[in-house]
C-alpha cells in the first residue's frame, strides 16, 4: 500500500491519484477492520472443540495470492480495486487466525520475548517488501508477493499449535486495560496511516525526485532498519520492565520526526528523521503487540479479542486516508498541505503515548495453559 499500489494508480490515466488512493485505503481498511473478529471469534470455537487455526490461514492465503496475481495482470482501474479488495478479504481472514498461535503457544512469562522475535520477523519482511517494490514495477511486485504468501502458507502447515487444555481458559486481564489499549493505538495507528497512505506522493510533489518509488522504498528501509535496532531489545525488555512506559517512551521519537518533516523538510535532514522514526516504531511494534495479549481478558476468546484490537490499527486507515486527502486538497501549496499533514501525525503520535500510561497493573502471572503438541 505504500509504494507498490500508489505506484500502479499512475498508469490508469484520467484519475485522480491522491484521491483514488485515499478511497481505496479506505475501504481496504474497512474490510481489514470488519473481517477479522468474527473470523477469529470461529477459530476460537473450531480450537476449543478440538480443531486447528491452520486451515483458515491457508484459506485466507489461497484468496490472497488470487487478488494479488489478479492485481498484477488487470488494466482496469476497476478491476484492480476489485482485485485488491479480494487481496485484503484474503490477508485478513489469515491474520484473524494466524495472530492467536504465538499466546497460545509460548508461555506468558516469555510474551515479550517472542514479541521481540515477531517484531523482527515483522520488520524483516517490510524491509524486503519495500526493497522489491522501490525497485520493481508494481505488476512484478504483486506477483513476487503472491509467492511469498505461498511460502508463508507453505511453512504454517508445520507450525505446532499445542494442545488445548482448558475448556474456559484462564483470565488475563480486563475490559479496562484493553480498552486503553485500544485508544492508545487507535491514535498512534492514525498517524502512522497519514504518513505511510501519502509519503510517496510527498517525494513526487515536494521533493520533486525522479523516482519517487526509490525514494519511498530508501527512507522506509531507513526507518525500518532504526525499528529492527529497537523491536527485539524493548521486546525483551519488557518481560521485566512495565510494558506501558517502553510504549509511551516509544511514541517521543515518531513524534520528533513527524514534527521534522513539518518543519523543516528538506532533504538533507529527512535521514535523520527516518532513524529517528523508526527508533520508537520497533518499540510501538514489539511491545505493542506483547501488551495486546497482555490486555486481552480471556484466552479462550483470544483471536477474536485481537480481532477486535485489529480495529484500533484498521479504523484509522479508513478515518485518515480521507482526512489527509482532504488536508492536501485544502491547500494549494503541497508543502502546505504535507506540513499540515505531519503536524497532526505528530500530535497523534503524542497522543497515544500518553493515554497508554493510564494502563493498570496488569494481573498476576497465571499458569502456562497450553503444551506444545
Amino acid at each position: 500500500m505504500a509504494i507498490a499500489v500508489p505506484a500502479a494508480l499512475l498508469k490508469f490515466p484520467n484519475s485522480d491519484h491522491t484521491q483514488t488512493l485515499a478511497v481505496l485505503a479506505s475501504v481496504a481498511a474497512a474490510i481489514s477492520m470488519i473481517f477479522p473478529p468474527p473470523i477469529g471469534a470461529l477459530s476460537d470455537l473450531i480450537r476449543r472443540r478440538g480443531g486447528h487455526r491452520r486451515p483458515f490461514i491457508v484459506l485466507g492465503a489461497v484468496v490472497n495470492v488470487i487478488g494479488l496475481l489478479w492485481m498484477a495482470y488487470t488494466t482496469s482501474i476497476w478491476w484492480f480495486s476489485g482485485a485488491l479488495m479480494l487481496t485484503v478479504v484474503g490477508q485478513s481472514i489469515s491474520s484473524a487466525a494466524y495472530q492467536a498461535l504465538i499466546p497460545e503457544a509460548v508461555p506468558r512469562e516469555a510474551w515479550g520475548h517472542s514479541a521481540g522475535y515477531q517484531g523482527v520477523a515483522s520488520l524483516a519482511g517490510a524491509v524486503g517488501g519495500l526493497a522489491v517494490a522501490s525497485v520493481t514495477p508494481p505488476s512484478p511486485t504483486f506477483v513476487w508477493t503472491a509467492l511469498v504468501v505461498i511460502i508463508g502458507a507453505y511453512l504454517v502447515c508445520f507450525t505446532p499449535e499445542g494442545q488445548w487444555l482448558e475448556p474456559e481458559h484462564v483470565h488475563v486481564s480486563n475490559w479496562r486495560n484493553f480498552s486503553v489499549v485500544f485508544v492508545s493505538r487507535f491514535f498512534t495507528n492514525i498517524g502512522l496511516t497519514l504518513l505511510g497512505t501519502f509519503v510517496l506522493y510527498f517525494f513526487r510533489d515536494v521533493e520533486h525526485v525522479d523516482n519517487p518509488s526509490i525514494s519511498t522504498g530508501f527512507f522506509g528501509v531507513l526507518a525500518l532498519a532504526g525499528a529492527i535496532i529497537t523491536a527485539f531489545v524493548t521486546g525483551v525488555l519488557s518481560d521485566r520492565v512495565p510494558r506501558k512506559y517502553i510504549l509511551a517512551l516509544a511514541g517521543i521519537p515518531m513524534t520528533i520526526a513527524a514534527a521534522g518533516f513539518a518543519i523543516a523538510p528538506q532533504p538533507q535532514y529527512l535521514v535523520v528523521y527516518a532513524l529517528c522514526f523508526g527508533l520508537g516504531y520497533g518499540a510501538f511494534l514489539s511491545v505493542g503487540w506483547a501488551l495486546a495479549i497482555d490486555s486481552v481478558p480471556q484466552m479462550r476468546d483470544v483471536a477474536r479479542d485481537l480481532g477486535i484490537w485489529g480495529i484500533a490499527s484498521n479504523l484509522p486507515s479508513v478515518i485518515a486516508p480521507i482526512v489527509g486527502g482532504w488536508l492536501l486538497a485544502k491547500y494549494a501549496s503541497p508543502l502546505e498541505g504535507y506540513r499540515n499533514l505531519f503536524l497532526v501525525a505528530g500530535v497523534t503520535f503524542l497522543a497515544g503515548a500518553a493515554i497508554v500510561l493510564w494502563i493498570r497493573q496488569r494481573a498476576p502471572e497465571s499458569n502456562t495453559i497450553l503444551e506444545q503438541g
